[in-house]
C-alpha cells in the first residue's frame, strides 16, 4: 500500500547502506520524507517482498520516480498549491500498477478462492451463542475493529493470536467465528453500498496497484467486485444452514482462480527516465553558485558561454541519463571550436561557429576546452551531492589531454573500416559523406551544402568534378580560394556516386541542412567501428581528419605541392608551405594526376 501520512515508526528500522530502504517486520518498505508544506510528511510504499536482494531491485526501478519526487521538494516554494498536490499524487500513482480490465477477473478469482474453506472454518468454530463471549474477547474485539483500515485490522488480529497464550487462542478463534457467523445474517444492503469503495481500495493496494476511482476500470472491479460479495454471502448463508446443494450450486459461479495474476508495486513502473532535465539542474546549480558562493561576474560570464555551447551540442534530457560517452563526445567537440579573438569568428554567432570548419592553427587552446570540462564537473558534482541526489555517480570520468590539441590522421587500416561501414549504411548520406570526405580532402561544411548542379563534366579530360562554390544563396565558402574544382575519384564513380546524384532533385544532401549534424554523428560511427578518438600519439582525430589524412598521404607521395593546394582551397600552410598561389595557371588535366594518386591500400 502506498501511503502520504504519517504512520507508526514502531518496528520500521532503516536499512544500513541503503537510502529510502526500511523494514517493518520481515516486509521491506520504501519511504521518502518530504517537508509538511506539501501537505504529507513522507511517501511510503510497501515493496511486498521479504527478500533484500529483490527489494533492492525494485527500489532501483523506483530511483527516477524518487528523483522526481525530490525534484518535486526543490520546486515546491514557487508553485501552486494545488499543482504540488497534482503533482505528488501522480508521482505516487506511477510508482505503482495501473489497474487494467485485464487484471479484474483474476484480482476477482484469488480473492474467491478462499471464500468455501474460510466460511467452513468459521461454521466449525462458530458455535458459540452471542451472549457466552466473554469481556475479554470483547475488549480484544473491539480494539482489533476500532481502525479503518482493513490491513491495520489484519496485523492488530495476527498480534493478538500471537500474545494469546496457546491455551486461549482456540477460545478466541472460536468466539471470534461466531461473531462472523452472526454478522454475515444481518443484511444491511445500504452498508454494503457503503463500504464498496474502501473494499475496493483496499484490494487495490494489497496488490501492488494505483487508486484511480474516476477510471474505468476501478469503476468495472467495482461492479464486479459488488457481484462477487452477493456471490460471497449466498454461500455463506448455504454453509451456516449446512444447505449443502445450495453450496454446490453457487460454488459453480466463483470464478476459476488457476492463474492469478499477482502483481509487484513496480511492476509496470515506467523506465523512461523521469529526474530532473540538465537545464532544470543547472539552474539550481547556477543559483546555488550565485547565493552561497558568490559567483563572480566572469565566471558567471564564461558559464554562459559554456552553456551555449552545450544546448546547441547536446539534448536536454533528465541529468541521470547521461553516460561518459556523452561527456566525451561534447569535449571531443569543444577541441575543433575556433579562437574567438581572431577574424572572422570573433564576428560569428556560436552556431556559426560550430558551423563552419576551423582550421587547425585557429583552434582553441586546450586550456580552453577544460574550462568547459570543469565545467560539467561541477554541475554532475552539485547534482550528487548529499542533499540534492539526482545521481548516484557523475560521468565526468573521462580522460584527455588537456596540453595540446593536435589532430591526428587515420592510417589506412581506418580507411578500409570506414568504407566498410559505409557501404553497410542504409541511409543515403551517411554512405556518401563518408566517402566524399575520403576521396576529395574536401571541408565537411562544403560537402554538406553541393547541389546536383555542382557535379560536373570536363570535356578535355573526360572527367567529372565537383565544383566547390557558393554561386547558390545557401552556399558560404571560408575564403575566396575555397572556390575550386576537385576531380572525382575513380572510386566514387566505381561506388555509384553519380547514380545516387541522378537521384537526387537540387541538393544533394536535404537531410544535412548543417554541418553540426554530421559532426555529432561522427563520434558515434568511430566507436561503432573501434576507431578511437585518440591514436597512439594523443592525436585527436574527427570528420576534419578527412582532409588531414587526405593533404598528408599526397605529401608523403610526393605530389606537386601548387596542384595539391588548388584541390584542397589552400590549407597547406601548417606543413610550412606558403599558399601564396593563382588558380589560372594549372587545368583540371593537372589535378586529375593529384587525385588519382590518392589510394586507400
Amino acid at each position: 500500500m502506498l501511503e502520504s501520512s504519517m504512520v507508526s515508526e514502531v518496528n520500521m528500522r532503516a536499512v544500513v547502506g541503503c537510502q529510502y530502504l526500511y523494514r517493518r517486520k520481515a516486509t521491506y518498505y520504501l519511504r521518502v520524507k518530504i517537508p509538511k508544506r506539501l501537505g504529507v510528511r513522507e511517501v511510503r510504499l510497501c515493496l511486498r517482498t521479504e527478500v533484500l536482494e529483490v527489494a533492492l531491485v525494485i527500489l532501483q526501478r523506483l530511483k527516477p520516480l524518487i528523483i522526481q519526487l525530490k525534484g518535486l521538494v526543490i520546486h515546491s516554494r514557487t508553485l501552486d498549491t494545488s499543482l504540488i498536490s497534482q503533482q505528488l499524487n501522480q508521482i505516487k500513482n506511477a510508482m505503482q500498477k495501473q489497474l487494467t480490465i485485464a487484471d479484474i477477473d483474476p484480482l476477482i478469482a484469488k480473492l474467491e478462492k478462499g471464500f468455501s474453506d474460510g466460511g467452513h472454518a468459521v461454521n466449525a468454530l462458530g458455535d458459540k451463542s452471542i451472549l457466552e463471549l466473554d469481556s475479554r474477547f470483547k475488549e480484544l474485539f473491539i480494539h482489533m475493529a476500532d481502525t479503518d483500515s482493513n490491513e491495520e485490522r489484519v496485523n492488530r488480529f495476527a498480534e493478538i493470536i500471537k500474545g494469546l497464550p496457546e491455551g486461549e487462542r482456540w477460545s478466541f478463534l472460536e468466539s471470534m467465528s461466531s461473531v462472523i457467523k452472526l454478522f454475515t445474517r444481518i443484511e444491511d444492503n445500504q452498508a454494503e453500498g457503503e463500504g464498496l469503495p474502501q473494499q475496493v481500495n483496499e484490494l487495490l493496494a494489497e496488490h501492488g496497484y494505483a487508486i484511480e476511482p474516476k477510471s474505468l476500470p476501478y469503476r468495472v472491479l467495482l461492479s464486479k467486485l459488488k457481484t462477487s460479495n452477493a456471490v460471497r454471502d449466498e454461500l455463506l448463508a448455504s454453509i451456516f444452514n449446512e444447505d449443502f446443494l445450495g453450496e454446490r450450486e453457487v460454488q459453480g459461479l466463483l470464478a476459476s482462480a488457476s492463474e492469478p495474476l499477482v502483481h509487484t508495486p513496480v511492476a509496470d513502473v515506467d523506465n523512461e527516465p523521469t529526474g530532473p532535465l540538465f537545464s532544470e539542474v543547472y539552474s539550481e546549480f547556477l543559483e546555488f553558485k550565485i547565493k552561497k558562493e558568490k559567483l563572480t561576474e566572469k565566471i558567471q560570464a564564461d558559464y554562459e558561454r559554456f552553456y551555449t555551447v552545450w544546448q546547441l551540442l547536446m539534448d536536454d534530457k533528465p541529468i541521470d541519463q547521461y553516460k561518459p560517452k556523452d561527456i566525451g563526445r561534447f569535449i571531443d567537440r569543444c577541441f575543433e571550436l575556433p579562437r574567438m579573438n581572431i577574424a572572422p569568428y570573433n564576428k560569428m554567432t556560436w552556431q556559426e561557429r560550430l558551423d563552419c570548419e576551423v582550421p587547425e592553427e585557429d583552434v582553441t587552446s586546450p586550456k580552453s576546452v577544460q574550462g568547459y570540462y570543469k565545467w560539467l564537473q561541477s554541475i554532475f558534482a552539485y547534482a550528487k551531492k548529499d542533499t540534492v541526489d539526482y545521481i548516484s555517480s557523475s560521468p565526468c570520468s573521462i580522460k584527455r589531454d588537456f596540453t595540446s590539441n593536435t589532430r591526428g590522421a587515420f592510417s589506412d587500416l581506418e580507411l578500409v573500416q570506414f568504407l566498410n561501414a559505409a557501404k553497410g549504411e542504409s541511409t543515403l548520406w551517411k554512405q556518401w559523406i563518408i566517402r566524399l570526405g575520403i576521396y576529395t580532402g574536401a571541408r565537411l561544411g562544403e560537402l554538406v551544402q553541393l547541389r546536383k548542379s555542382d557535379i560536373r563534366f570536363d570535356e578535355e579530360t573526360k572527367r567529372h568534378y565537383i565544383l566547390i562554390t557558393d554561386e547558390h544563396k545557401d552556399q558560404k565558402l571560408k575564403t575566396e580560394n575555397a572556390k575550386r574544382k576537385i576531380p572525382m575519384h575513380t572510386a566514387l564513380v566505381t561506388d555509384g556516386f553519380l547514380d545516387f546524384v541522378a537521384t537526387c532533385n537540387e541538393k544533394l544532401f536535404n537531410e544535412l541542412d548543417k554541418s553540426v549534424r554530421v559532426t555529432g554523428w561522427m563520434p558515434r560511427l568511430m566507436e561503432s567501428i573501434g576507431v578511437p578518438t585518440f591514436n597512439e600519439l594523443g592525436h585527436k582525430r574527427s570528420f576534419h581528419s578527412f582532409r588531414h589524412t587526405f593533404i598528408t598521404k599526397l605529401m608523403n607521395d610526393g605530389v606537386p605541392v601548387n596542384n595539391l593546394q588548388q584541390v584542397v582551397g589552400h590549407e597547406i600552410s601548417s606543413f610550412g608551405i606558403t599558399s601564396n598561389y593563382t588558380h589560372k595557371a594549372t587545368s583540371i588535366k593537372n589535378l586529375v594526376e593529384v587525385v588519382d594518386a590518392f589510394k586507400v591500400r
